[in-house]
This record gives structure tokens, sequence and C-alpha cells, in this order.
């Protein structure tokens, strides 16, 4: 990978003597940036090009080539590549369009090119990108003309080469350097996470930015996050929830294809943002040493400020702990209204002696019980007692010595704004949220950073059982169970309510009165998946005839909605009343593999969407949080009466559904819902459970 970045030699296919040629402007861009390899030029025609010969073959070329780009037409691609791989040439960029972004018959070409590039080991990046710049040594590929930008701590990759560029100007403004861009295109043999792996070892890159509108490799991504220890920063668009219109079960209908995405970035502790302004926030928040607590102390000088701040730290889960006494003490001698009372968030009204600004940030980064300061000024042209811009060095050697975080908010015309910025590279934001927003990034990133690369905690499980009661379902032509789901979780040991089966209603009402009342009456039907949905469902039955009588609607009402489904009869379980219904589940993902998901149950699962997941497998600090998460999350401790769930309970089965996952994965779905945590907060059963299979 180190090749494409710093290649001592590279040949530009597509180059002739026209002026407007695209060509031409890569072979010009890298004499701009200095690069301080060697150029050679390739096109139909020989000719020169800012001294440069064009040579009309590769074969041409003197000595090695290491690296080439093409910028040609996409049909005439494969046949140079091959001469490529014949000189020798490993790595490559293929700007040209027209593969299969252009039409979907194109996917011939494609395969064509990957073919001949994994015959001759090329790795590439594209098709249809911008190209790679390296400000480390000069190497600028894009066919549109560039200027240098500033450099410094940021790795670019963008899946689109516009969105790359307007980044670039972003990041700019906001006096971020970028050190290397990648355009990755259509991802055909080089994607992100190969990206990633490298800039690991890139000394230059302290942290790696990424647009994405779709993560293809979604396990490599994620084990290659794991393996760096520099903060990923994502923004990932083209969201969608049209996979939920063919989910099948509960679980699948409301773990979305975009919520799958956002839990695996968190899972491995990406910084996730929604648009590109809030990028650049995230990437200037990561300009700052680490977080390593959740206290703030913030200073204002307006009221207003000292009000955003305090909201949006008890949004995020900041703390805001008192100031020392003596500190007070000493900042009243310098307020000169007296009217303001001095806490935290602390407002300095009128107070511009920037002197003892410096002494205050000083006295508050010697605090131990403050993990990192926010500072808000207003810019105004005629403030007494100095000029804003004197501060910049002071606090960014206070920061590095302390190495604790100081979030600056700079409110004020946007001209004076962007000057300041052009005159320092320590971070500003634009406003009082954004600062304590970057200064949460951080200490969720720092709180995360230790568990990225977290072992999976792996239960026994008991595959070749598994696996018989799977082929035996297959073996009859059956991939959506019932039965089958309740006999696999009793393999794993995860506890069911006692379940009895009845074909006529005097049965029925017999076993009822075995349970002892009250009963729970359900549809007996391996073609019928939602019980409740088909009427399929009756509660709280007291006595033999309610029984009866229940025997008789349900099954009457599932031969008429579902004419041609095999009704066996019903079950009867004992109802259990006063429970907290929970679901766990598990849906499987084309791009991340099997999700585990837990939250809230019963009938309301898909209208409450109180869920959280993690890809499997699961370690113990993934079940922990996915407990944690919810937003009904109190109902699991003591409430109402009720006692506290067993929590290890809960991380223990959440750890054996993606055991069961993680060793047999033709399991596709699976809905426990609801779980049944009674008022004791220990006899937890599920009530119900239905699987989905694959052949493959």
């Amino acid at each position: 990978m180190r090749t494409l970045f710093f290649p001592k030699s590279i040949a530009v296919f597509g180059v002739s003597e026209t002026k407007t040629n695209f060509g031409r402007s890569i072979v010009k861009n890298l004499i701009d940036f200095h690069y301080e390899g060697e150029i050679y030029a390739i096109g139909q025609k020989e000719g020169q090009v800012y001294g440069l010969p064009i040579h009309t073959s590769i074969t041409n070329v003197p000595g090695t080539v290491e690296t080439v780009i093409f910028l040609i037409p996409a049909q005439s691609i494969p046949p140079l590549l091959e001469e490529c791989g014949q000189k020798g040439v490993r790595r490559a960029i293929i700007s040209s369009g027209g593969f299969s972004e252009f039409s979907a018959d194109r996917k011939g070409l494609e395969n064509q090119v990957a073919g001949i590039a994994e015959r001759y080991g090329i790795r590439f990046i594209g098709p249809n990108c911008l190209g790679v710049i390296n400000q480390d040594n000069g190497l600028c590929l894009p066919f549109v003309r560039m200027s240098r930008f500033p450099t410094g701590p940021v790795a670019l990759m963008t899946q689109s080469g516009g969105v790359g560029l307007s980044i670039i100007n972003n990041f700019t403004g906001n006096a971020i350097g970028i050190n290397k861009y990648v355009s990755l295109g259509n991802k055909l043999n080089i994607d992100e996470g190969d990206i990633i792996e490298f800039l690991e070892t890139d000394e230059s890159t302290r942290m790696m930015c990424l647009y994405l509108e779709e993560i293809a490799r979604g396990r490599h991504f994620m084990d290659a996050v794991r393996k760096t220890t520099k903060p990923v920063i994502v923004y990932k668009a083209n969201t969608t929830a049209s996979g939920a219109k063919m989910a099948a079960s509960h679980t699948a209908a409301i773990a979305n294809d975009d919520r799958v995405v956002d839990t695996a970035l968190r899972q491995v502790g990406v910084v996730r943002t929604t648009n590109l302004l809030d990028m650049a926030v995230a990437a200037n928040a990561f300009k700052m040493p680490a977080m390593k607590g959740n206290r703030v102390a913030v200073i204002t000088p307006t009221g207003g400020h000292a009000v955003i701040c305090a909201d949006e730290c008890e949004r995020l889960g900041l703390e805001l702990p008192a100031f020392p006494p003596q500190l007070i003490t000493d900042v009243e001698k310098h307020v000169r209204a007296h009217v303001i009372k001095l806490q935290n968030p602390m407002d300095l009204g009128d107070m511009f002696d920037f002197e003892m600004y410096a002494t205050i940030v000083l006295r508050l980064l010697q605090e131990p019980t403050i993990d990192a300061l926010m500072l808000s000024f207003i810019f105004l042209d005629n403030i007494p007692g100095g000029t804003i811009g004197n501060i910049f060095p002071m606090m960014k050697k206070l920061m590095k010595d302390f190495n604790k975080p100081i979030a600056l908010c700079v409110a004020g015309n946007s001209n004076d704004i962007n000057r300041i910025r052009s005159n320092t590279d320590f971070p500003i934001f634009d406003s009082p949220e954004q600062a304590i927003q970057a200064l949460d990034m951080l200490h969720k990133h720092h709180a995360m950073l230790p568990h990225r690369a977290d072992q999976p905690d792996l239960r026994e499980v008991d595959r070749p059982a598994i696996q018989d009661i799977i082929d035996n379902a297959l073996d009859q032509d059956r991939t959506e169970l019932t039965a089958e789901a309740v006999d696999i979780l009793k393999s794993l040991g995860i506890p069911l309510a006692q379940d009895m089966p009845a074909a006529e209603a005097d049965q029925a009402a017999a076993v009822a009165a075995e349970l002892g009342f009250p009963v729970v009456l359900k549809i007996d039907s391996p073609d019928i998946l939602h019980k409740t949905e088909a009427g399929g469902v009756a509660l709280n039955l007291e006595n033999q005839d309610q029984v009866r009588a229940a025997f008789a609607s349900v099954t009457a009402g599932a031969k008429k909605k579902f004419p041609d489904a095999a009704i066996r009869g019903v079950t009867i379980q004992k109802m259990i009343t006063g429970a907290r219904e929970l679901l766990l589940g598990i849906i499987y993902n084309q791009q991340f593999g099997h999700v585990i998901v837990f939250g809230l149950g019963g009938i309301y699962v898909e209208a409450l969407q109180d869920i959280s997941m993690r890809i499997a497998p699961l370690s113990r600090y993934d079940a922990e949080c996915m407990i944690d998460e919810i937003k009904a999350k109190k109902i699991l401790g003591e409430f109402r009466g009720m006692k506290a769930a067993n929590r290890e309970k809960l991380i223990d089965i959440l750890l054996k559904l993606s055991s069961l996952v993680t060793s047999c994965p033709r399991i596709r779905e699976l809905d426990i819902n609801p779980l049944l945590v009674p008022a004791d907060g220990e006899s937890m059963v599920a009530a119900d459970a239905r699987m989905v299979i694959s052949r493959q």
C-alpha cells in the first residue's frame, strides 16, 4: 500500500499536448506539488508536455514504473493494464469513469479489469475516482488543477471526488491541515479498510476522515478500525430504510440498514457525523488532547452562552463541577459590575483582562476535578486589555503542558473570525454548542478506545445438535421455524415458558387446568409467524369454558386469514402477569453479518423501536452497552414495586445468542419476543420464539 502513496516513479496514461487535456493537468499537478519521483507521460501520439516526452506505450518507458494512473476510455483499460502487468507495475489508480456506476452492463468490464489485476498482483484504487494526493512527497493525481493547501494531521478519504474537494476547501477555511487525500471511487479493489490499515502506520496521519456512500465490506472495515489507535471520523451518506420493507421478523423490521451501519461505527469507536460541517468540528476536536473524564469547566462572556453550554452539557452527559471557593474569590476582584453569580458555567461579563483570563485558565487546568475547559469569546475590535490574537500561543502551550483539551469558541464578524483562523492552527469553534459537542466527541472516544479491540466472549454451543435441527428443517423444505427455534434456545440454556400443545378444544381446556389459570392460548402453525397480527393469541383466560371458546375463535380466525396454513391446534402457556417485556433477536446484514438486537418487546415493538444493536460476535462490554443504551432502561431497575432485572442473566443471554450465530451462521433471523422479566427480576423466560434459516 505504501507504494501508492510514495511511488518512486509514476506513469500518467491519457496525456496529449492539447491544452484542455485532463492527463496534462495531472502532470502539471505533479510538477506544481514538487513530486519527488520520476514522471512519465503516455498518450496516443508522441509529443511533449511541460518539458516531458509523451510515450506511446509503457513498454517504451525506460526503467521501472511503480505506479500508473489511467484517464482514458474505460474500454481501453484492460489491454493497457495487461501491458502494465507485463512491465512489472504493481500499483494503479483508475480515474476513468464508465464502469458499473454508468451502467449495469459494464459490470463485465469491471470483472475483466479485476481479473487482470489479480493475475499480475496489481492493487488499484478506483475506477471512477479523482486520484490520490500525498503532500509528504508532492504526489498529486487529480485531473482537475490543484493548488497547495495546508498540510496537517488529517488523512481524508471520500467516495465522491467532488465531495472530497468540498471538504478540502472547508477544512482549509477551518485551519485544518490535510496531509493525504484518497478518492475511492467504485472501490473495485482497494477500499477504505485497506487504506485505514496503511494510515495506522503513517507518521504524518494523526486522524482519518471519511465520506462514504456505502461500506461493502463491513467486517473488513470494522477489523481495520479495531487495529488502529487513531481517531476515525465518518460521514456516511446514502441512508435508507428500504431494507425493512422486505423484513419478515419484528427484529428485521426495526433494524434497518442505516441503523446497522450506525451500530457498527459506534461499536468500534468511530465518530459519525451527519453533515460535512460537523466533520470539520470533529477534526478540530481531535487536534486537542484526549479528554480523560466528563468534567467540564465553562468560561463565557455572557449569561446566554452559559445557559446554552449548561443545556448542552446536560444533554450529552457532561458534568459541570463546582469551582474552588478561592478561585471564585480571586475572580470577584476583577469583575467590575459585581452583579454576576460566579459558578460553573462562569459568566465573566464585562471583564476583558486577558491576563486574568490566563490566570483563571491556569488555575482550572491545575484542578484534578476538571478534565476539560470550554472558553467562549465575543470578538470586538475595541475591547480593552489586549487583542484576542495574544491568547492563542498561551492556550496552545497550556493545553500541551497540562494535556487537557481547551475548546475555544469565538463569535463575531465572519471576516474577523476567518482572519483569526488564518493566523493560528489552534482549533476554533463557531458556537458554544460546537465546542461542547467537540469535547463530548473527545470524551466518548477516549472512553471507548480501550474497548476497541476487546475479544469476543464466546459461550459453549452444541453445534452438532443445532446443525441437525437446521438440516432436518431444510430437508423438509422449511426455512421459517417456530418449534425448532424453541428447541435451539433450550439447547443454549435460555429459559422458556412451559408450552403445552392441544389439538382439540377439550384437550386445551384440560391442559390449561393442569397448568393452572390464568393461561395464554396461541395458534400452533408453522406457517403463521406473527401470531398476534393473525389474531392467534388469547390472553388471560381464567377457566376451561374461556379456553374452549378461545380455541374455537382462534383456530377459525387463523383458517380464514391463512386458508393454506397447516393448523396443528394451539399451545397453552401459564399467564405471567405484570412482567416487563423485552425483545432479543438476530438479523443478518449483507455488509456486516449477524447483528444482535436488544430492546423493549411486546406487541408495540415496531411502533416504539426502542432497541440497541451490536455486530456479532459480542464482547462483554458490547452486551453491557446494549442494555444501557435503550431509552426504557429504567424499567430494568427497581420499578413500581418490581425488583431490578438480573443484569448478569440478560448479558448471558445476549452472549449466548452471539455465540449461536458465530457457530451456526445459517441462522439468518431470530425473534425472542417477548422475553418476560417478572417482578422478582430473576425468573425471566422467553414466551415466544421464531427463526429464519438459510440454505447457504
